[in-house]
This record gives C-alpha cells, sequence and structure tokens, in this order.
C-alpha cells in the first residue's frame, strides 16, 4: 500500500493542502515554517495516532482539524476537536465501502515505522544504530552480554585465586620422606622432666652434703684443736665425737647423687618440632596444589559456559533476518560484509539505511526522510534505490523557490510543478 493521497485542514501550520502524488518520491519544499514537516506529522499522526499525535494538533486560532489518508484499498480519516481526536479507517472494494472496527489495532499490524528516516539513522553513532536494529528486529542480546560479563568477572576472580594459590604453594617449601601427620611429643616431654626433677633432687642433695661437708671439717679441726687440750675438753671431745658420728652416719645413707645430662632429650625435642613443622609444610603446600587444580577446573568450566553463552547469542543473531543481505549486527555497531557500516561510503550507507527503512515498512510502503542536506543529484539516488521496488518515500525539503515538488507557502499548497521533481 502507498499514499495515493493526502488532504489536511487545519493540521498545525497546515491552512488546507490537498496532495496526489506520482511516483515513489513526493518532495514536500518550501521555506523555514511554511509547513512541510506539518505536512509529513499529518500523514504519521492520521496512521500511527498515540504518541505520534502532536500536542496541539489544531492550527492557532481554529477548533477543528482534519487529515484524510486515501491508500487505495483503505481510506483513514482523524478528526481533531479540541483534545481529542476520532479515527475512522473504510474498506474499499470498488464503489463500497465498510468501516473497519478498532481501526487503529488494524492500523498497527498494517503501518511499520513510517518516521524511521534514513539520513537521520546514517547520523547515529555505531552503537545507537546497532540498538535502534536490534528494535526493530526483537533482539534483546543484553541477556546475553550481562552473562557474559559476569561469567568473564567471575573467571577473572577465579584467575586470579588460582594465580595466588600457585604463588603460596610455590613458596612453601616441601621436605620429603616423612610422614603425612605430625609427632607427639609428650613421651619426650614425660622425660624431659624426669631428668630435671632427678637434677633438682641431686643438686639440693649436693647443696646440703657441701653443707655438711663444711661442718664435717670445722668439727674435725676443732677436734685437732681440742686433743691438745684433751684433758679440759674430755666431755666436750665426746659430744662431739657423738655429732660427728651422727654426721657420718647421715653421709652413709645420703650419698651423693650423679647429674645427668638432659641434653640428648632436648636435642631430640627440638629435631621432632622441626619435623612436625615440617610436615605442617607439606600438608599446606599439598592443601594449596589441591585449590590450585580446583581453580584450574573452575577456570576452564567458566570459559566453556562463556563460549555457550557466546554461542547461544550468535545463534539468535544468525537466525534474526537482516533487512539488507550482508549485514550484521556487531559487540558495538554494525557490518556490512564484515566492514564496520561507519567505514563505507556515504552513497553506500544511504543505500543500506534506506533498505533498513524499506524493512520497517513492509505493508504500508512509505517511508519519511529530512532531505535539507540532500542536493539534487542525491535526491536523484534516492529515487533509483526505490525505484521498481514500490515504496513511496515523502521527503521534506527546505527551499525558496517553487522549483520542485510541491511547495508548502503559508500552511497551502501554493503552485506545483510536478513535473520537476523526481518521481
Amino acid at each position: 500500500m502507498k499514499i495515493l493521497k493526502l488532504m489536511a485542514e487545519n493540521f498545525k501550520r497546515l491552512s488546507a493542502v490537498e496532495i496526489t502524488p506520482d511516483g515513489n518520491v513526493v518532495v514536500i519544499s518550501g521555506k523555514n515554517e511554511a509547513g512541510k514537516s506539518s505536512v509529513l506529522d499529518a500523514i504519521e499522526a492520521a496512521l500511527c495516532g498515540g504518541r505520534n499525535l502532536p500536542k496541539q494538533p489544531i492550527k492557532r486560532g481554529e477548533h477543528r482539524a482534519k487529515v484524510v489518508v486515501d491508500m487505495g484499498e483503505y481510506i483513514v480519516t482523524r478528526k481533531f476537536l479540541g483534545t481529542n481526536s476520532t479515527l475512522k479507517v473504510e474498506s474499499v472494494e470498488g464503489n463500497v465501502k465498510a468501516n473497519i472496527l478498532r481501526p487503529q489495532e488494524f492500523l498497527d499490524k498494517v503501518v511499520g515505522d513510517i518516521s524511521f528516516d534514513p539520513l537521520a539513522f546514517m547520523k547515529k553513532s555505531p552503537t545507537e544504530q546497532r540498538n535502534a536494529l536490534m528494535d526493530f528486529l526483537g533482539l534483546n542480546l543484553d541477556e546475553f552480554d550481562n552473562k557474559v560479563a559476569s561469567l568473564k568477572a567471575e573467571r577473572s576472580e577465579v584467575r586470579k585465586e588460582k594465580e595466588r594459590k600457585l604463588h603460596e604453594a610455590d613458596s612453601i617449601t616441601f621436605t620429603p620422606g616423612l610422614p603425612e601427620k605430625e609427632q607427639g611429643a609428650d613421651a619426650l616431654l614425660a622425660d624431659l622432666q624426669t631428668i630435671r626433677d632427678h637434677n633438682e633432687k641431686a643438686q639440693n642433695t649436693a647443696q646440703a652434703n657441701a653443707v655438711l661437708n663444711s661442718r664435717l671439717q670445722r668439727v674435725s679441726e676443732d677436734i685437732a684443736a681440742a686433743e691438745k687440750a684433751i684433758t679440759e675438753w674430755e666431755k666436750r671431745i665426746a659430744a662431739l665425737s657423738q655429732t660427728k658420728a651422727d654426721i657420718e652416719h647421715t653421709l652413709k645413707e645420703e650419698p651423693d647423687v650423679p647429674m645427668k645430662d638432659p641434653a640428648e632429650v632436648e636435642a631430640k625435642i627440638k629435631a621432632l618440632g622441626d619435623t612436625n613443622e615440617a610436615i605442617r609444610q607439606n600438608a599446606r603446600k599439598k592443601q594449596a596444589s589441591i585449590e590450585y587444580e580446583m581453580a584450574i577446573e573452575t577456570y576452564s568450566k567458566l570459559g566453556e559456559e562463556i563460549k555457550r553463552v557466546e554461542s547461544q547469542k550468535a545463534r539468535k543473531m544468525a537466525e534474526a533476518v537482516m533487512p539488507v543481505k550482508g549485514l550484521t549486527i556487531q559487540s558495538d555497531g554494525l557490518a556490512y560484509n564484515g566492514i564496520p557500516l561507519e567505514q563505507e561510503c556515504d552513497s553506500k550507507k544511504l543505500k543500506i539505511c534506506t533498505a533498513i527503512a524499506m524493512a520497517m515498512n513492509p505493508k504500508l510502503k512509505v517511508l519519511r526522510i529530512n532531505g535539507n542536506e540532500l542536493d539534487t543529484d542525491s535526491l536523484k539516488s534516492i529515487g533509483e534505490l526505490v525505484a521498481g521496488k514500490d515504496y513511496q518515500i515523502w521527503i521534506e525539503k527546505v527551499t525558496d523557490s517553487n522549483i520542485i515538488g510541491f511547495y508548502i507557502e503559508d500552511g497551502h499548497l501554493a503552485g506545483t510543478d510536478y513535473e520537476n521533481s523526481l518521481g
């Protein structure tokens, strides 16, 4: 379907306009603020409704407005009164007209994205172009991209942990030939305590015996002195002799206890401590090595999961029917035959973007272009792009002279030199 006739009254800047296009390219020309955009907005408002309706559709100073779009098989009439609008869609077969129930629902199924401007699409950033095409194709790859980003972040942490465990394992000294469990030192400690107790007793005995020996020496000396005065000191000699006998008896019963050397047991305890520390080092190295292997396995599994998700994403993108053969969606934009779209020449980009616009309008084959930056040759090339494809392109063009297309002046169709247009 194409537009066979457009009629608009009191819509935005328009007073009364009737346009019957002829050909694929319909140029709406005129000076700034003459009403050119109002012509194209009238088509969108009539067919799309909803968010395509302007806030003030009625021309200032008027109370009513009307837009009629004749598509041959269907006639669409949207009227505006105050802040309200009504819609009627008539089906035409021969001379018979019939109203279609739920007219906006019907138009939503027929009308594509007629507001899609291929020239505006060309000026978007690669990311904006990618997102716009994905929206049209119904592709939502955020789920895959977010999953891949999450997996890569997780894998990065696993990689860091893997490297930490490898560094930890490498930094620990391993001593071969040792048991895996630490050895107990209780028996050796008991032996050491026995030796210490024995030595303490021996030391105490030696000290006591030393005191007794000192006393024995003094008594012996006293006896020697007393012998010189034996007569005077008989009684004392007898007493001292008894004391001597007592001391001698005591020494006989508590002789000196020999000392024992604890060095051997102390050396064994130290050696056992060193051995147990080496066993602990072996256990830590073994655990670090186990954790390193586990990190390697986790890292590998995450890599496989990333490949699986990216494969799902690639499969979903491969299943999407591109509007242009050779056009693909990349992570940061669009590509044509493997070359980023922004690197193509302007003529090829215009061809590709126009093909995308046509794909977005498969039933109502009407496109809208802001052609203020297009020269005559560019307008002709656009006409060649849609020639034979039964599409209709409505182009808004600022000009001061009525030499091309439908010239709008002060809200009216001031003059038509359509033979000079590019249809």
